[in-house]
C-alpha cells in the first residue's frame, strides 16, 4: 500500500512569492552614498583577479556575494589564483598594472589565520575578535555577509512589509540546538508568560524566515561557532528590533548597545526583562528598528564591504 505524501502548501506559496519579488532590480547603494568613497579616477586604473574557485565549500556563498558588490565597482576577472588556505579568498588587486595579494578571512571563528596573513600584503578577517590581534598593520576588520545574496533581490518587499503591516509576531528566533549554549536562552523564551515567543528549534525556507523577521516585533540572536552569525546581519537588513548578548566579534564600525540593537548579560538573566521592555515601549522599538535599517546601508550593504575593501586597497597598497 502506498503512502501519500501530503504536498506542503506553504512552500508552493513560497516559491511563487519567491519568483515574484526575483523580478525587481536588487537593493543597491547610490555611489553617492558610499560610507568609504573612492574616487571614480582612481576606480578606473584598478581592477581585481577574483579566484574561479575555491578549496573549500563554504567560502563559495561568501565569495558570490563579495564579488556582487566589487562588480559594481571595478571589472572583476576571473582567474584560477591558487587557495592556499582553508577558509580564506584570495585575490589580486591591480592598481596601475601593478598586483597586490589580498586575504578575506571567511572562516567562522574569531582564531586569526597567522600563515594566511604571512601571505598577503593585506588582510580582511571576518569574526574580528573584539581584543584584536597585536601589532598587525595591515590585519584589518572584514566585516559580515547575509546569508544568501536573493536577499538584495527580496529587500524593497521585505522592507515594505515590515513598515506597512502589523507585527505578527512578538519574541522571535530560529535556532539549531547543535550548541548547548543556546538550550537556556531558548528555555528562557519558551518559557516566558509575558509574551509569546515564536520559532525555537529548527529552520523555516529563506525567502519565510525573513517574512517573519519583518512580522517580529522583537528578533533574537544567540551566537553560533563565533558571535557574529549569518542570522544578525539578516535581522539588520531588514530593520529589527535586535536582543542579544554581547558580541565578541567586532565589525569596521562597531555596534553600540541601545542604539543599533539592545544587549542581554551574557548570562541571559535579563533576556526576559530586555525583550519586555521594548515590546512595552513602541517609540523605543522602533527606534531600534530604524536604526537597524539604516546602520546596515552605511556599513554592512555589500556594496559597502566592497567601497571598504577598495578604500584600504588604495591607502595600504598604493
Amino acid at each position: 500500500m502506498k503512502t501519500l505524501i501530503q504536498p506542503d502548501f506553504r512552500t508552493w506559496a513560497d516559491r511563487a512569492l519567491e519568483v515574484a519579488w526575483r523580478g525587481g532590480p536588487p537593493h543597491s547603494i547610490d555611489p553617492t552614498h558610499l560610507t568609504w568613497p573612492v574616487d571614480p579616477a582612481r576606480l578606473d586604473e584598478m581592477n581585481i583577479m577574483w579566484p574561479t574557485k575555491f578549496n573549500w565549500r563554504y567560502q563559495n556563498p561568501w565569495g558570490d556575494q563579495l564579488a556582487a558588490g566589487l562588480r559594481r565597482l571595478v571589472t572583476l576577472e576571473p582567474v584560477d589564483i591558487p587557495q592556499l588556505h582553508g577558509g580564506v579568498i584570495t585575490f589580486d588587486w591591480v592598481f596601475r598594472d601593478r598586483a597586490h595579494r589580498v586575504n578575506i578571512e571567511v572562516s567562522d571563528y574569531p582564531e586569526l589565520n597567522e600563515a594566511a596573513l604571512g601571505d598577503c600584503e593585506l588582510h580582511f578577517k571576518m569574526q574580528y575578535g573584539r581584543a584584536g590581534y597585536g601589532n598587525h598593520q595591515r590585519l584589518l576588520p572584514g566585516g559580515f555577509i547575509n546569508a544568501d545574496k536573493v536577499i538584495y533581490r527580496f529587500l524593497p518587499r521585505l522592507r515594505a512589509l515590515r513598515d506597512r503591516f502589523a507585527d505578527q509576531y512578538d519574541v522571535y528566533g530560529r535556532f539549531e540546538l547543535t550548541m548547548d549554549r543556546r538550550r537556556t536562552p531558548l528555555e528562557i523564551l519558551m518559557g516566558s508568560r509575558r509574551f509569546a515567543f515564536e520559532g525555537g528549534e529548527g529552520r523555516a525556507r529563506y525567502s519565510r524566515y525573513l517574512r517573519e523577521i519583518a512580522r517580529s516585533k522583537v528578533c533574537i540572536d544567540l551566537p553560533g561557532s563565533a558571535s557574529m552569525t549569518f542570522r544578525l546581519f539578516d535581522y539588520f537588513a531588514v530593520g529589527a528590533c535586535i536582543v542579544s548578548p554581547p558580541h565578541t566579534c567586532r565589525l569596521p564600525v562597531p555596534f553600540e548597545d541601545g542604539v543599533h540593537l539592545a544587549y542581554c548579560r551574557e548570562d541571559y538573566s535579563d533576556l526576559e526583562e530586555k525583550c519586555a521592555y521594548y515590546l512595552e515601549n513602541d517609540h523605543e522599538r522602533q527606534r531600534l528598528i530604524q536604526n537597524s535599517r539604516e546602520f546596515f546601508d552605511a556599513y554592512m550593504h555589500r556594496d559597502q564591504l566592497a567601497s571598504y575593501y577598495l578604500f584600504h586597497c588604495l591607502k595600504f597598497l598604493d
